[in-house]
């Protein structure tokens, strides 16, 4: 064993690591991958929305059905 405190082996003290000679490629491509999809997605919404607006409005719609019930009687009921 060596000659020492207590008889424990000393360790030399850490050091930090040195940056890697080449950048990370599998996290950029990663993150470039999620950031184009999450264009294409926005793309997709923004079709959509130009889709819905050119929908009708609810309460549009909802006055049109009133007064097609209000107009026309319902031949069910007895009058």
């Amino acid at each position: 064993m060596a000659a020492g405190s207590g008889g424990s082996l000393s360790l030399p003290p850490p050091c930090p690591k040195s940056p890697p000679e080449y950048p990370d490629l599998y996290g950029k491509r990663r993150e470039t991958a999620k950031v184009q999809m999450l264009e294409r997605e926005i793309s997709f919404l923004e079709v959509e929305l130009k889709s819905v607006g050119g929908l009708q409005h609810a309460s549009r719609c909802c006055k049109e059905v009133t007064d097609f019930v209000t107009t026309n009687s319902d031949p069910l009921i007895p009058t």
